[in-house]
């Protein structure tokens, strides 16, 4: 069985947009530090946020720490930089990305349930499973992260065309101001009401509760 969730599809209708990237040479601050920081960075809206190895100056080993993020994010995420490593400048630059168009999904494996996104761009489709979603699967059954893995990846490649097309048409349907009620449940019940037809036979159906609820994009 898979689910797709109704929510907005990033970059679905522009492929193209401006990021900043902000940079700050670091040659004294801790490793555990950076690390810190970049789960910061990441907590507040960052894109992305990775680490370099680099050589400063006297030929003191040193970390370039870069971030992406969206220009209304700067002055947040230059706080943190400022904040958490004492570094005495960053630097700044605007960037041009293309993006693939996305979706929100769900598949279900034989420990249960994991969350993904498609993506595609060009004809071409990829799904990525969430981390946090087969790791806590992985955790809970014993079972290795990498076979998680595998099996929703096989329940995508299982699922076909339809069920990409209409995760990118559901995706792309403008959320109803008048359904979000400030209701807090997302309407993600799968109908185990009695007939989950579980009779020795994989229908693999797809379910589509299109109820007009936005679901979280990824960066």
């Amino acid at each position: 069985m898979l689910r797709i969730l109704v929510g907005t599809a990033a970059g679905a209708q522009d492929h193209d947009d401006d990021v900043l990237v902000l940079e700050t040479n670091l040659d004294d601050v801790a490793g555990e530090i950076i690390g810190y920081t970049r789960q910061r960075l990441l907590e507040a809206g960052a894109l992305d946020v990775y680490a370099i190895p680099l050589q400063m100056k006297k030929d003191r080993p040193g970390v370039l720490l870069s971030v992406i993020c969206r220009p209304a994010d700067r002055e947040r995420l230059e706080g943190i930089l400022f904040t958490e490593t004492q570094t005495f400048g960053i630097r700044r630059h605007t960037a041009r990305r293309t993006t693939r168009d996305r979706a929100p999904c769900t598949v279900t494996t034989p420990w249960g349930e994991v969350a993904g996104k498609l993506g595609r761009h060009a004809g071409q489709t990829v799904f990525t499973p969430e981390f946090e979603s087969c790791a806590q699967l992985a955790r809970q059954f014993a079972t290795p992260l990498r076979s998680v893995y595998r099996a929703a990846e096989d329940a995508f490649r299982a699922a076909g065309e339809k069920f990409v097309e209409r995760a990118f048409a559901m995706a792309l349907q403008p959320v109803n101001p008048a359904a979000d009620h400030d209701h807090s449940h997302d309407h993600d019940h799968s109908h185990d009401h009695g007939h989950d037809h579980d009779h020795g036979h994989d229908h693999g159906h797809a379910t589509t509760h299109d109820h007009g609820t936005d679901s979280t994009q990824g960066a």
